[in-house]
């Protein structure tokens, strides 16, 4: 069976993703791209000394062919102690086509029949929801989210521009910074945590934003009493 090519996202601790990336590579991964954000789960402090507290993370995005998916996933939580507490956890997404690895761009997509027909997708026990709103926004979406039942967040920084965004400073275009937050969470919250997100930041009105939802086909390192690290 040809399983193709997947997206393998690992959240941990920062500077845990040096080790995390060797023990990739050794299960027979390419390479990897790590991102640095902040991130905030159910079992860490939120604050110090009555100071907000900054969990600082990796976020590694790993291109995999998907025949050896789970011996990597397997070594990534070993090296990053996924799984513990706190320490993190990964997740994979299916890749209808990747550029950039010569040998894995020609992989036939696997979620078509042999009739080219693609198949029905099947029900997903987790969802990732991503959310891209302005920068200082993210604390919003962290705490609707939570109060509609995930365990935290992880949050990236970027710029970007909309219809209802441009600036100019002596001729120039500003681009706003933007918030990205992702969240992992069961999908039978999915709907409710999004429609909690939605309020909160009123995504509905012009440049507030947008959110989007994508499942998930495998979740490693998740720690049952704390889905988010």
């Amino acid at each position: 069976m040809n399983l193709n090519h997947r997206l393998m996202i690992a959240i941990v601790k920062r500077g845990a993703s040096r080790d995390v990336i060797a023990a990739a590579k050794e299960a027979g991964a390419d390479g990897a791209t790590v991102l640095y954000a902040e991130g905030i789960g159910r079992n860490e402090k939120p604050t110090f000394l009555g100071l907000p507290a900054t969990h600082e993370k990796d976020v590694v995005f790993i291109a995999v062919d998907g025949e050896i998916e789970f011996a990597v996933a397997e070594a990534i939580s070993h090296a990053g102690k996924l799984g513990k507490s706190g320490y993190g956890l990964g997740f994979t997404v299916h890749l209808s086509k990747l550029l950039g690895v010569p040998h894995l761009t020609e992989r036939e997509d696997d979620r078509k029949k042999k009739r080219g027909v693609e198949k029905m997708p099947e029900p997903k026990d987790f969802q990732l929801i991503v959310t891209i709103v302005n920068s200082g926004d993210s604390g919003q979406v962290v705490k609707a989210a939570a109060n509609a039942g995930a365990e935290g967040g992880t949050i990236l920084e970027g710029r970007g521009t909309g219809v209802n965004e441009q600036k100019k400073f002596m001729n120039f275009t500003i681009d706003p910074e933007k918030d990205v937050v992702l969240t992992l969470v069961p999908s039978v919250f999915a709907e409710k945590v999004v429609a909690s997100i939605e309020q909160a930041v009123d995504l509905d009105a012009p440049g507030k934003g947008i959110a989007f939802l994508i499942d998930v086909e495998n979740v490693f390192g998740v720690n049952h009493s704390s889905l988010n690290p």
